[in-house]
């Protein structure tokens, strides 16, 4: 029926009135203040006590709930990961609920890449790009953007030989942005050996590696190497920046990629479809990207 009505007002050469579509938005919100509507955030592979140890994570879900609630809803949190669940059976928890739509939280393994919602009955975003199948609308950091943000900042204190340790793994999984960019913006013209992506990772790799190519700072996708790095005299230890930044390690400089942020931007993108009465698999999916910003080492 739906389609019907939007051929026979394609074909009056009817255009929606932007005054009216506002008048609309604010008339949904004045109910949802009186009744807010639920959507769901769905962890899709990590478990509640994991959650709750890791503060990315933790903000993440602060900065969704936040962003929800500003705008009329409240959020509900579900574990794809929890015994017994799948989802197909989520799919019907959200539909017996009456939950319009859903935001699945970002997918770390390939085997996990498909998800089996009933995507036709719901709005939904993802986070993260991953390897979530079906395409389908995305919010996730400018990662490109974080890795040249701190080797700008790196080369304003003077520093040159800047190598970037990371697990080939995670590189992939965001189209090779931190590479890319590590290449592109680097201050010596041919990096070399400074590029050090490994399939496993290890700490003995990761002190030949600093032993050979001497690097004056060590960039990490994470923490990994901060413990490794301890196996050095300090002389001969490189400064490390982090492109995952949080405030348990303030110790260590690098980019916030402000998962609170992210969460907000995935409430809104949801918030957008579920108004505009968008469900299912979308024919053009959009990619949101938010930036990160640069935190100072700490004493």
């Amino acid at each position: 029926l739906r389609g019907k009505i939007a051929a026979m007002a394609e074909k009056l050469g009817y255009r929606p009135d932007p005054e009216i579509a506002k008048l609309m938005t604010h008339m949904r919100r004045v109910r949802q203040t009186a009744a807010p509507r639920t959507l769901a955030f769905i962890w899709a592979e990590r478990e509640a006590e994991e959650i709750a140890r890791s503060s990315w994570s933790q903000q993440l879900i602060l900065g969704a709930h936040r962003q929800a609630q500003r705008l009329g809803f409240q959020l509900e949190e579900f574990h794809l990961a929890a015994r017994g669940m799948t989802g197909r059976r989520l799919s019907s928890i959200l539909e017996a609920r009456g939950i319009p739509g859903f935001i699945l939280s970002p997918l770390i393994s390939r085997s996990r890449g498909h998800v089996s919602m009933t995507w036709e009955k719901f709005s939904s975003v993802v986070i993260g790009l991953g390897y979530a199948r079906p395409q389908l609308h995305r919010v996730h950091h400018h990662h490109f953007l974080g890795m040249m943000t701190a080797l700008r900042m790196l080369k304003k204190q003077g520093r040159k030989r800047i190598g970037f340790y990371c697990g080939s793994t995670i590189n992939e999984r965001m189209f090779r942005a931190w590479s890319a960019s590590f290449l592109a913006h680097h201050p010596l013209v041919k990096p070399g050996g400074l590029l050090a992506l490994r399939k496993t990772p290890s700490r003995a790799d990761f002190l030949a590696w600093v032993r050979k190519e001497k690097p004056e700072v060590v960039i990490d996708g994470g923490h990994v190497v901060m413990e490794w790095l301890r196996a050095l005299s300090e002389s001969r230890r490189p400064m490390l920046v982090t492109l995952a930044w949080h405030s348990d390690f303030p110790q260590v400089g690098g980019i916030d990629q402000q998962a609170s942020v992210l969460g907000a931007a995935a409430v809104d993108l949801l918030v957008t479809q579920y108004q505009q009465n968008e469900r299912g698999i979308p024919e053009a999916p959009k990619i949101v990207m938010t930036e990160g910003v640069w935190r100072a080492a700490q004493d």
